[in-house]
């Protein structure tokens, strides 16, 4: 499905695991390509009367640029963000993303729920069994990931 938003860009938003694998296809599993910038949106704020309002679900957004040395930069936008990771400079690595990982999980939430959520991850991953044994790790498992409610991509036409 297709949706447009207020500047009049498309998004495809994926909501099929077919979606996931097209997206996959269309970027070679994301290999060969980096995080050129991140943007997160609470849609927070306070008002003129200096009220604090806070967003809803779906007003937590990230999207995150990424270049490929195979394809055209790509935005993933993330609606309904309940976490994201950012793993920055590491020392003796590189930031190039071999791999990526997107899946539909029901289980992130709690035995009592049953809620779908969508993961999107450089490199393997799996979200059920990923422990950060320090908040900077000096052997790279760190990883940049983002859990959310829904995810769209479109590719960049224009920097």
């Amino acid at each position: 499905m297709i949706i447009e938003s207020f500047a009049t860009i498309m998004w495809k938003e994926i909501k099929t695991q077919n979606d996931i694998e097209n997206l996959m296809q269309e970027y070679f599993g994301f290999h060969d390509s980096c995080i050129v910038s991140v943007l997160y949106q609470s849609g927070a704020k306070v008002d003129e009367n200096e009220a604090m309002l806070f967003g809803g679900p779906s007003e937590h957004i990230v999207d995150i640029v990424l270049h490929s040395q195979w394809k055209p930069p790509v935005t993933l936008r993330f609606t309904g963000v309940r976490k994201c990771n950012i793993a920055g400079w590491h020392d003796n690595y590189s930031c190039e993303i071999y791999e990526a990982y997107i899946a539909f999980h029901t289980d992130l939430l709690g035995k009592a729920r049953d809620n779908r959520l969508v993961v999107w991850a450089d490199g393997h991953f799996n979200p059920s069994q990923y422990i950060e044994e320090k908040i900077i790790s000096p052997t790279n498992s760190n990883r940049t990931y983002v859990v959310a409610e829904k995810m769209f991509w479109q590719t960049v036409s224009e920097l």
